[in-house]
């Protein structure tokens, strides 16, 4: 009854407004071989990549990045607050934890604040200001490290436009929910630029107990200037700079939910929460240079800085008690449970988690090709020197909630709860051959990183840093990463392709405990088998693949569920296999006269992970306790199941999508799966049962001008447990809707 009520009222709007789709492909300049790593060439890289175009995200209207990326297979996330700010992304298998196994990247240069010091992504860009994304796995994404297990992804921003033109949106819906966008951008002869701003904000859907936001703000400016030289010059240059500043204010908590108070109402937020506040400020700049020097040979350099600073104000403890013990066990913890729901007046221990990072470096990617008699070849080196650090300076506070309001009780002195540095140095390089001969390409290649990781403990009781009991320590690594990929083309239509690859990723910051065996890198040995057939109006791709881990890490970190300890810890010897199924086929397409179409996509992943030792977990996701061989690795699906369909005729497009989770082990075990139920102990669940979301986006185009459209997230309104961490179980935002304009000029 929503939908039909929520749809006339779109119609209604559609009829005043006239509206064109933003950015579309035909509009837009292809001038990005720096940033763009497949574009909608996937079928001829080695491994299993794919991208997601312009105009399949303006179908979409999607600002939430989890919904666009399980479009794709191979992708699992975990969904924390409902607008996929802070994505919890895994490829084949990797944990998923703030996206911190995985290569993120913008325009090619890495994003993550510090991707070898504190890969946490705590800052995502955001994605309703992309215009394309690029998902590499396998032997295709050993260039783009230092995370080359699982894979890459890189967000494509923005793009300068071949001529002026300009963009604007607004839309506003459900709990607040707006977005306002604007940019302009040009190519004159020997200058082309693009200017942006963007804003989108919320109210939030979740309902604190005494009332309150809980949502978000954030806004950010983005700005791209190209200069180059003549058409008619003798060797093509051009400098492009970019800026970015993006700053987020967010009323958001770690603090979920018991499963009793999540039958009764999902979407509340506990009284504890009222004061938990997420302060995040973003800066990058970079500049990059483009030439080719010679018929066959480009080279492109970028150096690139950013900042960013992030404070997670949040509820700590309870009355002494932890909150993970309070929601496991609120009736024995009945006095801790009353004070974080406000019933009860009591003292609150309260976290202030500030955070500096800074990330800077230079990049060099090139690329040369030619011909001898029938054979291609194409050699592709580049090389990368970076350097980053994390500044981690949490404070403790005390607050009394009295009669459900919390009062500062003790002001924390700076430092007294984590004081460290943590530093990174790097060198990357890597080396591709591609050499291809009638039907088949041979793409041999490898990557070596050279890696100092140093961390500095100044103590809780040091906060001017004076080094009275500074603890150190150090890590310096060498990895050599060979790579081999082949593809063979049976015709133009269907290839055959396999690689395998030696996977890595950093073992994070050197211990400082004696009593902690120091982390090894995590490493693996990956494989993948795969089948392409395009052709006219059919896409279809089958892979297989299967990572072994000689050494899979695992953390402790609080956003995981654990103590917040932040240590890695090795596992051992693990496999993860599986199979990925992509199918695109569009229905009528070919009927010139109705211009009446209907384009059907299935994403389908299935995965097996499990671990091949017994050891201890060290905490976080894994848990402390005895881990056996055979023991699934937790948080990983085994069936992910994306379904859409469009109906198209003339200027009007309607998406549906069907997004399916199976049931999900959240702690290593065998055997019987038991999920939440109001007659289980929490101690004895062990996965989060299966959940269905069904998604609607619709555009009307009324004129080169105009297009409105309408969103709708959760149609089915499915009340679905989507995560249990970081403490407590939590929802999938409810049903909710976007209605909008977009203009084009």
């Amino acid at each position: 009854m929503k939908f039909l009520i929520l749809f006339s009222i779109y119609l209604s709007f559609s009829g005043l407004i006239y509206s064109q789709n933003s950015s579309s492909d035909s509009t837009m300049s292809v001038n990005l071989e720096n940033v763009v790593i497949i574009g909608n060439k996937a079928r001829s890289i080695p491994g299993a990549g794919q991208y997601i175009s312009s105009s399949k995200l303006e179908k979409l209207n999607q600002t939430n990045v989890n919904n666009v990326l399980r479009t794709v297979p191979g992708i699992n996330i975990r969904d924390e607050e409902g607008f996929g700010l802070r994505p919890n992304i895994g490829l084949r298998g990797t944990p998923v934890n703030r996206s911190a196994k995985i290569t993120l990247m913008e325009d090619g240069i890495l994003i993550a604040p510090a991707p070898y010091s504190d890969p946490a992504a705590y800052y995502f860009p955001t994605f309703s200001r992309m215009q394309g994304v690029e998902v590499l796995k396998g032997s295709s994404q050993i260039k783009y490290g230092p995370y080359t297990i699982g894979g890459a992804i890189n967000l494509l921003s923005t793009a300068i436009p071949n001529s002026f033109k300009g963009y604007a949106h607004l839309s506003y819906g459900s709990y607040g929910n707006n977005q306002q966008r604007l940019w302009i951008g040009d190519s004159r002869e020997n200058i082309e630029y693009v200017f942006e701003i963007n804003r989108i904000s919320s109210n939030g859907f979740k309902q604190l107990d005494n009332g309150g936001n809980t949502g978000f703000d954030r806004r950010d400016i983005m700005a791209k200037v190209r200069l180059l030289t003549d058409e008619d010059a003798n060797i093509h240059q051009s400098l492009t700079l970019k800026f970015i500043n993006a700053a987020e204010e967010a009323n958001e908590t770690y603090l979920g939910l018991t499963y009793e108070d999540f039958k009764k109402n999902p979407l509340r937020r506990y009284s504890a929460t009222q004061n938990d506040f997420l302060d995040m400020k973003h800066n990058n700049i970079s500049l990059t240079h483009s030439i080719n020097p010679i018929t066959g040979l480009s080279i492109n350099t970028t150096a690139y800085y950013s900042t960013v600073f992030r404070d997670w104000s949040r509820v700590n403890s309870i009355n002494g008690q932890s909150l993970n013990n309070i929601l496991q066990d609120p009736i024995t913890n009945q006095t801790s449970y009353l004070i974080m729901t406000g019933q009860l007046n009591g003292n609150i221990d309260y976290q202030s988690a500030a955070r500096n990072y800074f990330s800077k470096g230079i990049q060099l990617n090139s690329q040369y090709f030619f011909n001898t008699s029938n054979v291609f070849h194409r050699i592709i080196f580049g090389f990368r020197y970076h350097i980053d650090q994390a500044d981690r300076f949490a404070t403790r506070s005390t607050y009394l909630m009295n009669n459900g309001k919390m009062i500062l009780t003790s002001a924390g002195i700076k430092g007294n709860q984590e004081n460290q540095i943590r530093n990174a140095r790097s060198f990357a390089t890597f080396l591709s051959y591609e050499i291809s001969y009638d039907k088949l390409k041979l793409s041999p290649g490898f990557r070596f990183e050279k890696i100092k990781l140093a961390v500095k403990n100044y103590g809780n009781n040091d906060n001017a840093r004076l080094g009275t009991n500074l603890i150190s320590a150090e890590n310096n690594l060498d990895v050599l990463l060979p790579g081999f990929g082949l593809t063979y083309d049976f015709n133009e239509y269907m290839n055959f392709f396999l690689g395998i690859h030696k996977g890595f990723s950093p073992p994070g910051m050197p211990s400082i405990n004696s009593t902690q065996r120091q982390a090894k890198p995590e490493t693996s040995i990956n494989y993948e088998i795969g089948y392409r057939f395009e052709k006219n109006n059919l896409n279809f791709q089958l892979v297989g693949f299967l990572n072994n881990y000689k050494n899979i890490l695992g953390s402790d970190n609080l956003s995981s569920g654990g103590s917040g300890t932040g240590n890695i810890y090795n596992a051992g010897r693990a496999i993860i296999k599986g199979l990925e199924l992509n199918f695109e086929y569009i229905l009528f397409s070919n009927n010139k006269v109705s211009e009446f179409s209907i384009p059907i996509n299935i994403a389908y992943t299935y995965t097996d992970a499990s671990f091949q030792e017994t050891f201890i977990g060290g905490g976080g996701d894994w848990g402390n306790e005895l881990i056996n061989k055979g023991d699934k690795i937790p948080f990983i699906s085994p069936h992910l199941l994306t379904i859409s369909f469009s109906l198209n005729y003339k200027n009007f497009s309607s998406t549906f999508i069907a997004r399916y989770t199976s049931t999900t082990r959240i702690k290593p075990g065998q055997g019987e799966i038991i999920v939440p139920n109001a007659n289980v102990a929490y101690k004895y669940v062990n996965a989060l049962k299966e959940f269905l979301i069904l998604d609607f986006s619709s555009n009307y185009k009324f004129s080169e001008m105009f297009t409105t459209f309408l969103t709708i997230d959760n149609l089915l309104n499915n009340k679905a447990i989507v995560a249990n961490l970081p403490q407590g179980y939590r929802p999938n935002i409810p049903f909710s809707f976007n209605i909008g304009l977009k203009v084009n000029f």
